[in-house]
């Protein structure tokens, strides 16, 4: 699997196990799957992750996906793995992390991005799977509520703005914390 070599360049994306093309877009055609066809659809991409909230994604996250039909339901499992980067909430050192995703959903294709934007099952548009969005919502939900460089960071200390880990504090108000 991975991308099509010497495809031109409307086919330059990557395939999935059954043979369809997953377009730049990370959308992947899943009429045959919601047709009852029983077939089970592999999909390998690697997908850019927006930036959120100051945590920055450097590379394109990993995904690797199974989909098929289950009693009318898209059910998609499988796992994302990306590295997140962004600043301690303490201390404000530079912080990256590996972030490890496994996904189990059952999406309802009739309950799509038109029909309800904001349910469970709108990364799914008509007969297609947003694979890119997916990656996105399940990476953010993922993420801690804030990044620690370590468990037992100290932070700055709220008189001098010192980096409590890296150096004793001169300054009096240093242990306050």
């Amino acid at each position: 699997m991975g991308k099509v070599r010497g495809a031109p360049p409307s086919l330059a994306g990557f395939h999935t196990a059954v043979g369809r093309v997953v377009d730049r877009s990370h959308r992947v055609d899943i009429s045959g799957l919601l047709a009852g066809s029983r077939q089970v659809m592999a999909v390998s991409d690697e997908v850019p992750i927006e930036p959120f909230e100051g945590i920055a994604f450097p590379d394109p996250a990993t995904v690797r996906l199974e989909l098929r039909e289950a009693d009318r339901m898209l059910a998609v499992e499988g796992s994302v793995d990306a590295r997140a980067r962004g600043q301690c909430d303490a201390c404000l050192d530079e912080v990256e992390m590996k972030v490890h995703v496994d996904i189990d959903e059952r999406l309802d294709p009739s309950q799509g991005r038109e029909s309800d934007p904001f349910g469970e099952s709108n990364v799914l548009m008509g007969e297609r799977l947003d694979v890119a969005d997916l990656v996105q919502q399940s990476v953010v939900s993922a993420l801690p509520m804030g990044l620690r460089c370590r468990e037992d960071c100290k932070g700055l200390c709220a008189v001098c703005g010192a980096n409590r880990n890296a150096n004793q504090c001169a300054c009096s108000g240093g242990d306050e914390l």
